[in-house]
């Protein structure tokens, strides 16, 4: 299953815009969206693929509790947790119920692997530079034994990519 990964996107339409439309050229099943914006992908609801979100801190369902801060979604038998910030939305509890972690709020994207716990920040698509960073969105493809975890910059160049392989222990990395 070949899923999307967007996060920060602050009511920036034009980049949210093409990299939507390059994950639709990929054939995207799900785009999961790691707040702030919340309403950002309202307008894509229609689309071919489905949306999956949580809110990011600005939202006032975040701040006040009516949203729910993370989610976790299932894809092939791997649990997957969407949370906006890691530092305040993520505890070492929830790995129990979790086999990666996608997250957003830092705006630089990494991927990383740690003890078979695989976490990722697609970065942001906020503005040109943003914290000293460029715009830049997740992509995953899972599949019954593997997955891979890219970064693309918005020329749609890889940034950042991991290959992974599934066990009963977890994900590790495949060279």
């Amino acid at each position: 299953m070949k899923i999307g990964v967007v996060s920060d996107t602050h009511r920036n339409a034009a980049f949210l815009e093409k990299v939507i439309g390059r994950l639709r050229k990929e054939h995207i099943a799900i785009l999961y969206h790691l707040g702030d914006d919340f309403q950002d992908v309202v307008d894509y609801a229609d689309s071919r693929f489905d949306i999956v979100q949580v809110p990011g801190i600005y939202h006032p369902g975040y701040r006040d509790g009516s949203l729910e801060k993370k989610r976790v979604e299932t894809v092939q038998g791997l649990r997957i947790m969407l949370v906006h910030s890691l530092d305040k939305d993520f505890s070492d509890e929830d790995r129990i119920h979790a086999d990666m972690v996608l997250h957003g709020h830092t705006h630089r994207a990494q991927i990383s692997l740690e003890d078979g716990f695989l976490y990722m920040n697609p970065g942001h698509l906020k503005g040109p530079m943003d914290k000293n960073t460029p715009p830049s969105f997740g992509f995953l493809e899972i599949q019954e034994k593997s997955v891979e975890a890219k970064i693309y910059n918005l020329d749609f160049e890889e940034v950042e990519s991991m290959s992974l392989g599934r066990s009963e222990g977890g994900l590790y990395r495949v060279y």
